[in-house]
This record gives C-alpha cells, sequence and structure tokens, in this order.
C-alpha cells in the first residue's frame, strides 16, 4: 500500500455494517492542481475553475487541468500568519451569476478576524466590502474556521476558541461558536441570542451556536437544511456534530458524549478516536449527492489532517434517523490518508478535496478491481440498533488485529451496570447484543476498550 501523500494512494473500502453484502470498492487519488504553496480551502466557480486560498494569502483560480488562470486577489500584504492564522476560508454567494460576490475569511493586520467581499470581473477580485470584522486581537491557535452559505441565504463563520476554552461558553463573545450574518453584514434578528443588534453590548447578536473549541470547517445538506460540522478536541475524541440553532455542544464541559450524561448539552453525532497526543484531527465535511458513485449518494465524507494512530483517512459516515439525518449508524475508511481539508462536489459528481502538501485532488475508481476482502484497518465501535430500543438492541465492532477487548454498559450517572464483552477477540467484525428487559427507559452509554482504543457512545431505552 502507498501511503505518500504525493501520488495516488489506495486502499481497500469495507463492507457497510448493515447486514448486506456489498462489495468493497477501491478508490484512488487523481492530482487535478498542483504546485500550491500552503494551501486551505477551495470552490468551485460555475464554469468549473477553482478559487482557493493560500495561507500566505494569495487568492488563486485555476481550471481543472491545472492551467493557473489568475491571481484574484493578493491578500499578502495584510495578511498575519504563524500558527493557525492566515488567509483561510472562501465561498461564493448564493446569486454569484448575478453579483460576482466571492468571500473571504483571513486574518487581518493587527490580528484582526475579518471576511471581505470582492466582486469578480474577468476573473480579478474588485470593490472590497468589509463584512465581517471583529478587532478583538487573537493569538496563533484556534482562529481556523470558514464560511459557507446556508439555505437561508445567510452567511455561516465557524470561530475556534483562540485557546481560551472559557470563551466557547460565553455569550460576549463571538470566539468557540457558530455565526450567523446577513450578507452585508447585518445581524439577522432571528438568531437565537439576538438582543439589541449590537454584538459588542449584551450579547454577541452574531452567534447561532457556542460551546465549540475548533470547528475547522462545516457544511449544509444538499438533502435538507442539515449543518453538520467538525470539531478538533483538546485530547480525546475529536467529533462531528449536527449544529442546530442555540445549541451547546459542551466544550470545555465535555469532550465526545457528555459523561455522566448532560441534557444542557448536544451531544456529536459521531466520534473519531486518538491517543491524544496525535488525532484524527478532521477538518473537511460534505454530504455526497453526485452521479459518478451511487454507493456514497446522500453519505456524509468526512477526512482529516492528523496521522492519528488509532485513526485516520477518508471516512464514508452512514446517516441514520431520517429524514433528519442526524446520527450517524457506521463509518467505513474509504482512504488511508491523512493531512487534507476542504472536501467539494464538482459539477462532473466527483468528490475533489485539498491536500495541504500542496495539491487539489479527485477521488476516483480503482479500475483495476473490486475486492470483497472486509479486514477492517482500524478499530471501529458502531452505533446501537435499534435506537431508540426497547428492550433489545445490536452493538456492532470491528478490530484489526486479535486482542482482548471489553464493551461495558453505564447508566446516565456514569455507573457500571453490566459488561457485555471481556474475552480475547480474533481480527474482524463482531457483534453483541444486549437485553435491557430489567432495566428503566432512560439514557444509557456503552463503552469500548482495547490495549490501543477506546470509544464511548450514547443510546436510549424506551419502554
Amino acid at each position: 500500500m502507498n501511503k505518500s501523500k504525493y501520488i495516488s494512494c489506495v486502499l481497500l473500502t469495507f463492507a457497510l455494517l448493515t447486514g448486506r453484502s456489498d462489495f468493497a470498492q477501491q478508490y484512488l487519488l487523481e492530482p487535478v492542481i498542483t504546485g500550491l504553496t500552503s494551501p486551505v480551502a477551495f470552490t468551485f466557480l460555475p464554469n468549473d475553475n477553482v478559487i482557493l486560498t493560500q495561507r500566505g494569502g494569495l487568492a488563486r483560480i485555476f481550471t481543472l487541468n491545472n492551467v493557473h488562470v489568475s491571481n484574484f486577489w493578493n491578500f499578502t500584504d495584510s495578511t498575519v500568519t504563524g500558527g493557525e492564522k492566515g488567509l483561510l476560508g472562501v465561498c461564493l454567494d448564493p446569486n454569484y451569476t448575478v453579483n460576482r460576490f466571492v468571500y473571504f475569511y483571513y486574518i487581518h493586520t493587527g490580528n484582526v478576524y475579518r471576511v471581505v467581499r470582492l466582486t469578480e470581473n474577468s476573473n480579478i477580485g474588485t470593490n472590497p466590502f468589509i463584512v465581517f470584522q471583529d478587532t478583538t486581537a487573537t493569538g496563533a491557535i484556534h482562529v481556523a474556521g470558514n464560511i459557507r452559505f446556508g439555505k437561508d441565504n445567510k452567511l455561516y463563520i465557524s470561530i475556534g476558541d483562540n485557546g481560551t476554552s472559557s470563551n466557547s461558553q460565553s455569550l460576549t463573545t463571538f470566539k468557540g461558536k457558530m455565526l450567523r450574518i446577513n450578507s452585508n453584514g447585518t445581524i439577522p434578528s432571528d438568531n437565537p441570542f439576538f438582543d439589541d443588534g449590537n454584538p459588542k453590548t449584551g450579547n454577541d447578536d452574531r452567534i447561532w451556536a457556542l460551546g465549540l473549541r475548533n470547528s475547522f470547517d462545516f457544511c449544509f445538506s444538499p438533502v435538507n437544511d442539515s449543518l453538520y460540522a467538525t470539531e478538533n478536541s483538546a485530547g480525546t475524541p475529536d467529533e462531528v456534530n449536527f449544529i442546530r440553532k442555540g445549541k451547546n455542544y459542551g466544550w470545555p464541559i465535555c469532550e465526545g458524549p457528555c459523561f455522566p450524561y448532560n441534557p444542557l448539552y448536544k451531544e456529536p453525532i459521531t466520534s473519531l478516536p486518538g491517543t491524544g497526543a496525535q488525532n484524527y484531527a478532521p477538518t473537511g465535511i460534505m454530504v455526497y449527492t453526485g452521479s459518478q458513485m451511487p454507493e456514497l449518494v446522500n453519505r456524509l465524507i468526512v477526512v482529516g489532517a492528523g496521522s492519528g494512530p488509532l485513526f485516520k483517512g477518508l471516512l464514508k459516515c452512514e446517516l441514520g434517523n431520517a429524514p433528519f439525518y442526524d446520527t450517524v449508524t457506521s463509518k467505513t475508511i474509504m482512504l488511508n490518508i491523512n493531512g487534507r481539508s476542504t472536501l467539494m462536489q464538482g459539477s462532473d459528481g466527483y468528490i475533489y478535496m485539498m491536500n495541504l502538501g500542496g495539491s487539489i485532488e479527485r477521488v476516483k475508481y480503482d479500475l483495476t478491481g473490486i475486492n470483497n476482502n472486509n479486514i477492517p484497518v482500524g478499530y471501529s465501535l458502531s452505533q446501537n440498533y435499534p435506537n431508540p430500543f426497547n428492550p433489545v438492541t445490536s452493538i456492532k465492532y470491528e478490530i484489526p488485529k486479535a486482542g482482548i477487548v471489553t464493551l461495558k454498559i453505564f447508566n446516565s450517572l456514569g455507573i457500571e451496570i453490566t459488561t457485555l464483552v471481556n474475552e480475547t477477540k480474533q481480527q474482524g467484525s463482531h457483534e453483541v447484543t444486549w437485553n435491557a428487559l430489567e432495566y428503566p427507559s432512560g439514557v444509557y452509554f456503552y463503552e469500548m476498550k482495547t490495549s490501543e482504543f477506546t470509544e464511548l457512545k450514547k443510546m436510549v431505552l424506551v419502554k
């Protein structure tokens, strides 16, 4: 298996944990744009050209044939770099074909957070207009984020806690939040913490959701209005969150599911295990709806920048609880890669991703063959099914090598009530059931442990 991030990577994916006997598909990466310097994010223009950001401050346009069309705008004389700072996010206005507006998120001179709107004219930016600016000085960490428009035509901005965890729970600062503003920078009066329209007095009226540590990227589902966001944790595990209006995602009180359970905080829809020192570091995220890869349609696709020894790669996440799709029932590793960020779907139906090493890649099938080898490449613990349940539910898990596995059940107070597994298991996929006939309705947790892996999930018993 070739692990180089500079050439095509190939790895088997594995049959879905749904009881079907699907064949696992092989994928590869095809570089389409190369020679970039510290790239971060990109989006597609209507003509299928790519507009991208480089951390140092240069916004550029390329064709998918690696032809450099233009330097759209040069922010280098006003961009602060170092740590996670720089020219970061980019998106198009929903009415771009009419108004030609392109938005950029970056850290401006004086350590100022800024979103600026430019008007495209013959592949060059013109008429800069500041949409968002806050002069609260920033340090070097947890400033990364992105900007995207929702289906409500509002501009959403994800910003980290800037290394001060208490920021995330404060309603008087924009740090550690998901923000929502109008395209001209004004503040919608239906924001959940709107009071006087002035973010400097009372609540910061721009807040849409709080309790986030370092949400690098997010996406809106083309299927409905669901907003999914990646979250980089301090220790372990990293998270993917289902962002809703006014909800609190728990940082710094919780990492992963709150344990014991606390109804004040919204649980992540899935956790991504790591060691703390080396984590998955989720970055890019999207919901696939293209025509090229039918096995991925309506699946949540996630990629990370980290090289955690327990878990890394391009992930396919099965979404559950239709029509809300606010749970992840299982995860499958499509490609064993790291060092990536933005994920976007092209008009050709392919998935494209940013390689932080200096390129944009297209995900394609490896036509050398299809393989039905279902040996796991990593540890994974699936969401129990059904959930909610009464009184029996099944829990599936995978281990890449033989070893001692424990799987225990805890009540909402964190008290262990039973052990389902405590023995040596062979490499492969396993399933265990829990009959909760003797237990009352409520929230329960199940935790899987090996010598190299720990993951905790929540389930609900309803009688």
